[in-house]
Order: structure tokens, then C-alpha cells, then sequence
């Protein structure tokens, strides 16, 4: 993760550390919510990538909301929090006087759809896979993050707040001359991952499936899965050119370029790791000689090999 979301992250541990109930308690139902009392504190930045297409970029722990004007109105892909509309808003402001339309969420995670709440009130017409649909109307309960000590326990989204519209394999939205794809990559962050491209301008908002932090968080009991998510990077970088722009869950907007080093960092993992399990070789081996293949030191390293290993040991059949 980048520098100042690790920095939310951790001070959020630091103080859910200094209470009796963590150390009583597996699954943290206050962390969404400790998390969104803060979110005021996150600054918002709003990019121009081309004429009408734009990303608002946070610097703390929220997904990057990709934004077009369309003749018509703005559409927002992700929604953060509903605690920053009144900052988004006031951003959007500054390069145009049109209405928000229409909301499309990538997946349905608490930092890329919380906003939802907000903008559910106001009957704007939210769209997602059917799959994030279903989890935000019910409790989920989201695998560890990094090397934390607890899962996350995301609470049922009010009625209002849940996509209206929803779709199993992909739909096409017609704007203006634009041309909006929505394509299903199942299994790969989560069970219920959409990848947004805006075919005209040729911009990719790519939802959690690439990421820009190091490692990427795999939802593993929610559907995420490394090879998967692996096939859905190949996908689009066969789809793409140099000219592609893509806007990331988290982190700037890259190039192809960028999305081709990810690939490979993440193959590289998952390479290694199912050649040395079907060696048979321990779990803290396997760790320790990814770790140096990948040159890293970090504890989140070992967290997310760990998920590898789980994903390689199902596609092995070992």
C-alpha cells in the first residue's frame, strides 16, 4: 500500500490494539466504521486524464473514483464514502455544473462503495455485478488484510443504497458518442469484479484487479483468487497499447507499461509458489524462498504468499 494509507492503516491498529475487545475477538464489526469517523481527513485530488474523463485520486484509504461528463451528466465509476460526497462534489464543481447520473461500482468493497449511502438517497441509478450486489445486502465478513490480525466485518447496506441496476457477464452503456463496456473477471479480487472501459477515450478503470501499492489484497473468501486475477491482467494487456490509460483501484493512472510490471511481479509469485508446492515443499519454505525471489522483507509478503499457496494447493489438487 502506498505510504499514507498504510500510515490510516496503522494507526487504526495501534488503537484497535490498545483495546481489551481485540484481543477477544476474530472478526473487528467497529473497523468500517473507526475507519469512516476518519475519513475527513482524507484530501482528494481530481486529475485530468483527457477531455471529460477525469480520476479523483484519495490519499488515505478509499478506492479511486473514475469520472466522466457525458452531454448529459457525470458518472462516477466507485463512490468511496458517503463522509466525502460533500468533497467530491465540490471537486466535480470545479470543472462542471452537470448532475451525477449514474453510479457503477467495480466491486463491492466497503472503500470503493460505502459512497453508495449517500448517493442512494438522492435515487442516482448505482449498476454492479450481481454478485456485489448480493454481498452489499448482506454482512460480509473480508479476509485479513496484509499481516493484520483480524478480518473485517462489512454490515448490510440499507435498501436504498444497493445497485439498482446489475449484470452477470457484461453490458453496454451508449453515452454521447462513448461507449461504456462493463466486463465480468470473475474470481479474481472478489467473486463479483468489473472492469470499466470507456472504449473511445480508451481508459480502463480497473477496480482492486490492479493495484499500484505492492501487493494486491485477495479476497480469498470472497471469491478472490491469484490465478484468476492473473488471467484478467492478460486479458487487458492484450486488449490494450501503449496508448491505453488505465486508473487503478489504488495509485495513479498508469500505462500499459505499469500494468505489464504488475503481471509479472505477481506471475513470478505465483510461479514460484507452485513449483516448490509441488515439490511438497513447507509452507515457511515456500515463504522464505519466495521472499528472497521477490527481494522482500515485508510481513504483508508472507500474508499474501500464504493466500497464493491456498489458491495453487485448489488449482494443483494437492
Amino acid at each position: 500500500m502506498g505510504g499514507k494509507i498504510k500510515l490510516l492503516i496503522g494507526t487504526i491498529l495501534l488503537w484497535i490494539l490498545t483495546t481489551s475487545v481485540f484481543s477477544q475477538i476474530r472478526e473487528n464489526e467497529n473497523f468500517i466504521d473507526s475507519l469512516a469517523f476518519n475519513t475527513q481527513s482524507i484530501n482528494e485530488e481530481l486529475q485530468q486524464i483527457k477531455d471529460n474523463y477525469y480520476v479523483i485520486i484519495p490519499s488515505g484509504m478509499a478506492g479511486n473514483i473514475g469520472v466522466f461528463i457525458s452531454d448529459r451528466g457525470v458518472i462516477l465509476i466507485d463512490s468511496q464514502w458517503s463522509e466525502l460526497t460533500g468533497k467530491i462534489q465540490e471537486l466535480l464543481l470545479t470543472v462542471t455544473q452537470k448532475p451525477i447520473i449514474k453510479i457503477i461500482n467495480t466491486h463491492y468493497h466497503f472503500d470503493h462503495t460505502n459512497g453508495n449511502i449517500s448517493y442512494g438517497a438522492q435515487n442516482i441509478p448505482i449498476i454492479s455485478h450481481e454478485n456485489a450486489r448480493i454481498r452489499m445486502s448482506k454482512k460480509q465478513v473480508i479476509s485479513k488484510i496484509g499481516s493484520s490480525m483480524f478480518k473485517i466485518v462489512q454490515k448490510p447496506y440499507p435498501p436504498y443504497a444497493l445497485p439498482t441496476i446489475t449484470f452477470t457477464d457484461e453490458v453496454v452503456l451508449y453515452e454521447g458518442t462513448e461507449i461504456i463496456e462493463l466486463k465480468y473477471f470473475r474470481d479474481a479480487h472478489t467473486d463479483g469484479d468489473i472492469i470499466v472501459h470507456f472504449k473511445n477515450a480508451d481508459i480502463y478503470h480497473t477496480g482492486d484487479i490492479f493495484v499500484t501499492y505492492g501487493f494486491p489484497f485477495i479476497d480469498e473468501e470472497n471469491g478472490g483468487d491469484i490465478y484468476f486475477m492473473i488471467d484478467a491482467i492478460e486479458q487487458l494487456l492484450l486488449q490494450s497499447d501503449e496508448k491505453t490509460k488505465f486508473i487503478p483501484g489504488h495509485g495513479p493512472v498508469c500505462s500499459k507499461k505499469e500494468l505489464q510490471e504488475y503481471k509479472e511481479f505477481l506471475a513470478i509469485i505465483r510461479d514460484n509458489v507452485e513449483m516448490l508446492t509441488r515439490e511438497n515443499r513447507k509452507l515457511d519454505e515456500i515463504i522464505r524462498d519466495t521472499k528472497v525471489k521477490i527481494h522482500s522483507e515485508s510481513l504483508d509478503a508472507d500474508e499474501f504468499i500464504k493466500r497464493v499457496y491456498r489458491s495453487a494447493k485448489v488449482h494443483l489438487g494437492v
